[in-house]
């Protein structure tokens, strides 16, 4: 935008200082030369005067002692042609053959004045002045007098004056350059600061706020308009986050004891019966357990999600497949119980800039939705791949050899509380990959979820990965990342 309005702006300098310009050197240009041809005409008719007695001896030697002495002094040339164009004095060579010259003859033969030539810096051409004398009073036109001019010293006195212009124009357009500068600055400043927040807001960063201390008192306005919408946005979202966090919590303690009640209640009701619950008491009872754990894990994503969307962790560049093979091993136990097999593929390392504890809860998610989507002797691959599709990210992928999702849900995936109705039967609340959305979001990340390449689901974590500064290296040759068995080091079915 700034470069936009700088253009705009210098568009309308350079067109203004044209505009002034121009006229100014043309009417320079115009006066020197009206100046320089009256002065000839003024000396070419004194010369048609010494004739008006007519054109004997003592005339014409006035006049060639005349002529003679201008050509002296100012090198102009001068010749009196008579009615029939003869050469009757001459002062220099003058050429009567050349069409502008003959032209001005012929006009000043007719009787008439000739007019004032236009000469511009760049036409190499004389100043030719004719002006007709009389053959004596009342008579008809008898010769002409003829002047030629070189105009050398006219044409370099009219270009310096417009290089000088010109000079003077290019600094009045470099100053009104710093001022357009200056003023683009200042009124562009409170634009480019508002969009900083608004893409710091955006990036998750709501404390961020524009500045409202510079630029225009409208922009002033706005940015002040655009902090207050800002804190009260926040605000909201804060309280939000806190009444699901607390409210979370403060049902923990009375779903806990609830549940300890019904166990309580269930030991009673035996007694009663001969240490056995009737079979409808039982169904009831087992119901309003799983009830009351469902519950209970619903509370426990509440507050993870609550944690995730207020998780502020130390951002530094991480050796993605360290973490990787950490939570693999940790989830080796829970694999093996399940008949379940762990493939690790893709490169062994790969760094990017994220905050590995998120990184850890991340994977932990995604690894305990494959595993209850996997089902009993299922297979879980998890791929690592770094600069694949796009140049500065890493891809860390978790996919399942499970029943999948219809491509039509694949986008839902990621709502909060939404379960797809074939998965009725398998336990969850929903929020796991809302869960894992917010945890990327902190630190630049994003999650894509395609169909596996073993027919399940695959969800892909799409890790920021920007270049490190170029620095000399030494000695030695940098290496590939090694790619990773299929099966490296981990459960084997």
């Amino acid at each position: 935008m700034r470069a936009r309005l700088f253009a705009l702006l210098l568009t309308l300098i350079a067109l203004v200082v044209v505009a002034l310009l121009t006229p100014l050197a043309m009417n320079y240009a115009t006066n020197a030369q009206r100046q320089v041809y009256i002065d000839r005409l003024q000396d070419t008719n004194r010369f048609a005067l010494l004739l008006r007695d007519g054109t004997g001896t003592s005339e014409l030697s006035a006049l060639r002692d005349e002529l003679g002495r201008y050509h002296d002094v100012y090198g102009i040339p001068a010749v009196v042609l008579d009615g029939h164009r003869n050469v009757m004095l001459s002062s220099g060579p003058v050429d009567t053959d050349d069409p502008t010259v003959s032209d001005r003859i012929d006009t000043a033969l007719s009787g008439r004045s000739t007019e004032e030539m236009s000469i511009w810096p760049w036409q190499d051409r004389p100043l030719v002045v004719a002006v007709p004398f009389l053959a004596g009073e009342g008579a008809g036109v008898a010769g002409v007098v003829v002047t030629v001019s070189p105009t050398s010293a006219l044409r370099t006195r009219v270009g310096t004056v417009w290089i000088v212009l010109a000079a003077l124009s290019l600094g009045a357009v470099a100053l009104f350059v710093a001022v357009a500068d200056a003023m683009a600055t200042w009124v562009l400043r409170p634009v480019s600061s508002l969009d900083a927040a608004a893409h710091a807001i955006t990036s998750g960063d709501l404390a961020s706020r524009a500045p409202v201390g510079t630029g225009p008192p409208e922009l002033r306005r706005l940015a002040r308009s655009f902090n207050e919408m800002a804190a009260t946005v926040s605000g909201a979202l804060d309280a939000q986050r806190a009444f699901v966090a607390e409210a979370s919590h403060q049902m923990r303690n009375p779903l806990t004891a609830l549940l300890l009640r019904v166990g309580n209640l269930a030991d009673a009701v035996a007694d009663e019966h001969a240490g056995e619950l009737p079979e409808r008491a039982r169904a009831e009872h087992d119901e309003a357990v799983r009830e009351g754990q469902r519950l209970q894990r619903v509370l426990e994503e509440l507050l993870a999600l609550a944690r995730a969307e207020r998780h502020l962790g130390a951002v530094r560049r991480v050796d993605v497949g360290q973490v990787l093979d950490e939570r693999l091993s940790a989830w080796r136990v829970r694999a093996d119980l399940r008949g379940q097999m762990l493939v690790r593929s893709g490169v062994a390392s790969a760094e990017a800039v994220v905050d590995p504890e998120s990184l850890g809860r991340v994977l932990d998610e995604l690894l305990d939705n494959a595993s209850r989507y996997a089902g009993d002797d299922g297979v879980i691959v998890a791929a690592l791949r770094a600069g694949v599709g796009s140049p500065g990210v890493v891809r860390l992928s978790i996919s399942d050899d499970g029943d999948g999702l219809p491509i039509t849900e694949l986008d839902k995936v990621t709502g909060r509380f939404w379960r797809s109705p074939s998965h009725a039967n398998v336990p969850g609340t929903g929020l796991g990959l809302s869960i894992v959305t917010s945890l990327l979001q902190t630190f630049g990340g994003r999650l894509e979820v395609s169909t596996g390449p073993q027919g399940g689901l695959s969800v892909t974590c799409v890790l920021p990965n920007p270049p490190l500064p170029v620095q000399k290296q030494s000695t030695g040759d940098a290496t590939e990342p090694a790619e990773v068995g299929v099966a490296q080091g981990l459960t084997e079915r």
